[in-house]
């Protein structure tokens, strides 16, 4: 049965199912690669129950959540209709590597593909998305798969500026040669020093008047694409988010960092689901809904 303190969640959360992933990225603000990886019976659990509560949107990410084997019955799970009607919109942030067989069997199942570039210059790019060599290529050729063949997905493309791509992230959209497969939302990260962030930051992090030089610059070529700019600015994190990481512990976000609530079943067992003096609903909405907007 379905706890009735269940509705108090914010409408906005991001699931991270997986630490492991097939990249290391200096910048990575997600789970630690060698955390456990969430039970299957887990994520189906919570995917019912978000289902249940009143859950608008959820970002599912990791990690790299396209290893994980039951993800495309996750991604069902999760795109089933609601109690009351409609689906969830469900956004699947992937690094782009899957083979595309794969990202076929999950397209059907969400609303949002959420794929990284981060710089127009080769060595750039391969200085921050390290482990697979071709990365940039094959993000490019799902991006253009999807808008070919997937036209019921929206696409968001994700740029993380750094000290290391200050020159090649405004030229990120230099990469894609025809409109048609220019993505729906562009957004610019200020990195976060967060996890593996927290451990480069010295050498990887610019300053607030640096990064926003750099905003410029790429609002100045999304306009020329005509495509829509988002910005995230770690200033706005406290309270943007609500995580569920693959040990099912409850991650929020205030401003010493990170903050660990507790793990999510167990809140909900004590009936202590409220964390939200910690997570803004303004802050929450604005965020996913400026990257995710309706289709």
């Amino acid at each position: 049965m379905l706890p009735q303190h269940l509705p108090h969640l914010p409408p906005f959360i991001d699931l991270r199912p997986i630490g492991r992933c097939n990249l290391s990225c200096p910048f990575c603000f997600g789970p630690r690669h060698e955390v456990p990886s969430m039970s299957e019976d887990d994520a189906l659990r919570i995917a019912s129950l978000l289902r249940e509560a009143p859950v608008r949107g959820v970002v599912v990410s990791g990690g790299e959540p396209t290893l994980l084997p039951y993800l495309p019955r996750l991604a069902e799970e999760l795109h089933k209709p609601l109690p009351e009607g409609g689906r969830l919109r469900v956004v699947l942030s992937t690094n782009g590597l899957a083979p595309v067989p794969t990202m076929r069997r999950l397209l059907p199942s969400i609303s949002w593909l959420a794929l990284p570039l981060e710089s127009a210059d080769e060595g750039e790019h391969k200085r921050l998305r390290t482990g697979v060599a071709p990365h940039r290529d094959r993000v490019i050729a799902l991006l253009r798969e999807v808008r070919e063949n997937h036209r019921h997905v929206q696409v968001k493309l994700g740029t993380v500026v750094t000290r290391i791509n200050s020159a090649g992230a405004p030229r990120v959209l230099d990469l894609i040669s025809e409109d048609k497969w220019l993505p729906d939302v562009w957004k610019i990260y200020q990195m976060s020093e967060t996890n593996y962030g927290a451990d480069n930051k010295d050498w990887l992090s610019l300053g607030d008047e640096e990064f926003e030089e750099i905003v410029d610059r790429c609002r100045a070529a999304a306009a020329e694409r005509d495509v829509v700019l988002r910005v995230y600015r770690n200033s706005t994190r406290t309270g943007s988010y609500f995580f569920i990481d693959p040990d099912c512990e409850v991650v929020v976000i205030d401003e010493e960092g990170e903050r660990r609530l507790g793990n999510f079943f167990s809140m909900l067992d004590q009936g202590n689901p409220r964390p939200l003096p910690l997570v803004r609903p303004d802050r929450n909405a604005a965020n996913f809904l400026g990257t995710y907007p309706d289709q």
